[in-house]
């Protein structure tokens, strides 16, 4: 057991628990005066997340992309039995009530689809084709038009994500790509047309603010003004005027780095978004140096979605991407978030334990 644990890579181990503690200090801030016991739910999502980040990384994932079809069943059943089973919170009906706590079933998505990605792309032990891509589309499709239809266009978007980059580092063909990017700028009257409206008008806040700065702009406008008056150094630690003064909705969930900037200012802020590039790259180091096309896939995956869903969601917090509702990974509140980000970097963290493990006794 002490020499399984020796093989783990503690540098990004521990960078991810500064994540989870800064998330917990920072969720404390944005919600004390509002809500007495999220920091406290938070606390226990983050506890739950480092168990899971020390001995998850313990069982060889080639044993979990195994049963990765079984895994993508399950998650599927799930996010179908929202529709059945559950609960609307802000109009959107995304969680199934467990009594004490719900959970987001399509946050966990995230994870099933880099995992059956790396299992259907693992088999092969070839360049990705056509028609493999076609088959892990149609694959992936399903719980993206299960998402779309919560509504949450959002985290659709985030389940596609990794799958792209890993049939990309499978050397699908560039002319696949070309077409597939066509395709989408081709349909998007299509696309738009069928959008909520919601949805619309966020993207149409995105590109003219002023134009409703009371209604649809108003929370980006928030979030610019908190981020903005945070200076270089910020207003010190639970002295946001923005989010103390309730100007800024949604503080603690998907604009949680709008209170960080408020209160830590550009320095700090800069710090976060310099530590999201270090995980993406420390793992795609990880990537070129693992030769098991599984290992490879699935380091890819958790590297793009990681750094990608970080970097949109802080775009959106600086008005440089429209608002599409998703979390910063490790630092909004929520558990289902959290956990499922635990489990791709705890299964990232066991596939370079094993590549060290099978270095040594090469």
């Amino acid at each position: 057991m002490k020499g399984k644990f020796k093989n783990y890579d503690f540098f990004l181990l521990f960078i991810v628990f500064f994540l989870i503690g800064w998330s917990v200090l920072n969720i404390y801030s944005a919600t004390v005066h509002e809500y007495s016991n999220l920091y406290i739910k938070q606390g226990l999502y983050g506890l739950v997340s480092v168990f899971i980040l020390l001995l998850f990384p313990l069982i060889n994932y080639r044993k979990v992309v195994h049963f990765a079809p079984f895994i993508y069943v399950l998650g599927v059943v799930m996010l179908l039995s929202v529709f059945l089973f559950g609960v609307t919170i802000l109009g959107a009906k995304r969680w199934i009530s467990l009594g004490f706590f719900t959970i987001q079933p399509s946050e966990f998505m995230k994870y099933v689809v880099i995992l059956i990605t790396a299992y259907i792309l693992g088999v092969r032990k070839e360049k990705v084709d056509l028609k493999t891509a076609i088959i892990v589309l149609l694959i992936v499709s399903v719980p993206f038009v299960l998402t779309l239809k919560q509504p949450d266009l959002g985290t659709a978007l985030t389940i596609l994500i990794p799958v792209v980059f890993m049939l990309f580092a499978g050397g699908i063909s560039h002319r696949y790509i070309v077409a597939g990017i066509t395709a989408v700028i081709l349909s998007s009257p299509f696309i738009w047309e069928h959008m909520k409206d919601y949805q619309k008008e966020r993207i149409l806040a995105f590109i003219d603010p002023q134009a409703d700065p009371f209604k649809s702009a108003y929370h980006l406008i928030q979030s610019k003004i908190a981020i903005g008056s945070g200076g270089i150094t910020g207003k010190g630690f639970m002295h946001g005027t923005q989010s103390k003064l309730f100007f800024l909705p949604e503080q603690h969930t998907d604009f949680i780095f709008a209170t960080i900037g408020e209160e830590w200012g550009f320095v700090f802020s800069s710090i976060i978004l310099t530590i999201y590039l270090i995980v993406g790259l420390r793992m795609l180091y990880w990537s070129n140096k693992i030769r098991d096309d599984e290992g490879k896939y699935i380091l890819i995956g958790t590297a793009s979605l990681i750094v990608l869903q970080a970097f949109i969601n802080i775009a959106m917090t600086v008005g440089m991407a429209p608002v599409v509702g998703i979390t910063l990974p490790f630092l909004s509140y929520g558990g289902s978030s959290m956990v499922a980000f635990s489990l791709m970097v705890a299964t990232a963290l066991s596939v370079i334990r094993v590549y060290r493990e099978e270095k040594l006794h090469f």
